[in-house]
C-alpha cells in the first residue's frame, strides 16, 4: 500500500465525503475513489458504505482507519526528526479554531509562522470549541484555539490567553440600555440569544445558569458571535457573549452579570502525545508570542 493511499482514505473518513476529500486534497475526485478502492481491494474488506446519502465508514473500516492514523502519525514524525536534524522546520500543520475568531492576535500568529517557515504548510477549520478538542484529541488537528469553562479536555496540553466574562448585550433602546449589570436571573423574563450548544460561550452560559440553580432557555440558537449581536441589536433579545467578542459594535450596550461564575477561558490546546511536531511547536510558540496574557 502507498502512503498517499492512506491519507485519501483518512480524508475521505474526515470528510465523510469523497468529494469534499478531493478538494481537501487538491486532486481529482475520481483520483481519491480508484485509490481507495486499490486500498480496499489490498487490504481485503470494505472500509466505506457508499450511497446516495453520503459516506460512511463501516464497522470492520473503523479499527482500520485509527491504525492508519497511527501509522501517518508515526511517518510523519520520521519526517519531522530527519528536518530536524537538517534544521529544517516543514511539513503540515492542521490548526483549529473557535468560529468567527478573528482576533487580530492570533491573525498575527498565523502570519508569523507563514513568513517565518515558508516549508510549513498550514490549514485553518473553524469549528466548536467542544469538537475543537476532541479532533486534537484524535490527532486529526494539531492544535486549536478552543474555549472552555473550567478546564480543557482531559489528557491535552494547554495554557490560557484570556479571561473572559460572560456578559449580557442590548440594543440602545432596549429597556436595560440604561442598566450597567444585572443578575443571572433577570435573564429568564427576555428572550435570550445564545451560540449553538459545543460552542465555549454556550457552555459558559449553560454553566454560570446551572452554578446559579436557574434553566438556561434560548429563543435565538445561532452559529457566530456576529449573528447573536446583530439580533440583539435590532431589539430582538439579549445577547449572552463573553466580553472579548462584544467589543466591536457601537450600537450595542454591555452588561454586567451579577455572578461569580460567569468566567470562560479562551486559550490553545495540543496534544502532548505523542510530543508535538516541530512544526506544531513553531507555531505553539508563535500562538505565544502574540496570544499569551493578552486582553
Amino acid at each position: 500500500m502507498e502512503v498517499h493511499q492512506l491519507r485519501y482514505a483518512l480524508a475521505v473518513a474526515d470528510e465523510r465525503s469523497f468529494t469534499a476529500a478531493a478538494q481537501v486534497l487538491h486532486v481529482s475526485q475520481s483520483g481519491v475513489s480508484a485509490q481507495v478502492a486499490l486500498l480496499e481491494r489490498e487490504l481485503g474488506l470494505t472500509l466505506f458504505d457508499r450511497s446516495a446519502r453520503g459516506v460512511r465508514v463501516t464497522p470492520a473500516g473503523s479499527p482500520v482507519l485509527d491504525q492508519l492514523r497511527r501509522a501517518l502519525t508515526e511517518l510523519d514524525r520520521v519526517r519531522a526528526v530527519a528536518d530536524e536534524l537538517n534544521g529544517l522546520v516543514r511539513g503540515t500543520v492542521s490548526i483549529g479554531a473557535v468560529a468567527g475568531l478573528g482576533w487580530p492576535a492570533f491573525l498575527d500568529a498565523l502570519q508569523q509562522v507563514h513568513r517565518t517557515h515558508p516549508g510549513l504548510e498550514l490549514s485553518l477549520r473553524e469549528a466548536k470549541s467542544v469538537d475543537l478538542q476532541e479532533d486534537v484529541a484524535a490527532g486529526r488537528l494539531d492544535l486549536a484555539v478552543a474555549t472552555w469553562v473550567d478546564r480543557p479536555r482531559e489528557g491535552l496540553g494547554s495554557w490560557v490567553a484570556l479571561e473572559e466574562r460572560v456578559i449580557a448585550a442590548v440594543g440602545t433602546d432596549h429597556p436595560w440600555a440604561g442598566r450597567s449589570r444585572i443578575s443571572p436571573a433577570d435573564l429568564l423574563d427576555q428572550p435570550v440569544v445564545g451560540l449553538a450548544p459545543g460552542t465555549g460561550m454556550r457552555s459558559s452560559y449553560d454553566a454560570m445558569m446551572r452554578a446559579e440553580g436557574l434553566p438556561a432557555p434560548v429563543s435565538w440558537e445561532v452559529t457566530l458571535p456576529t449573528t447573536a449581536r446583530a439580533l440583539a441589536a435590532r431589539g430582538l433579545g439579549v445577547a449572552v457573549l463573553t466580553s472579548s467578542r462584544a467589543d466591536l459594535p457601537t450600537d450595542l450596550v454591555r452588561l454586567k452579570i451579577n455572578s461569580k461564575h460567569a468566567t470562560s477561558r479562551l486559550g490553545v490546546v495540543w496534544r502532548t502525545r505523542p510530543a508535538p511536531t516541530a512544526g506544531a511547536r513553531a507555531t505553539l510558540e508563535a500562538f505565544r508570542e502574540h496570544l499569551a496574557v493578552r486582553s
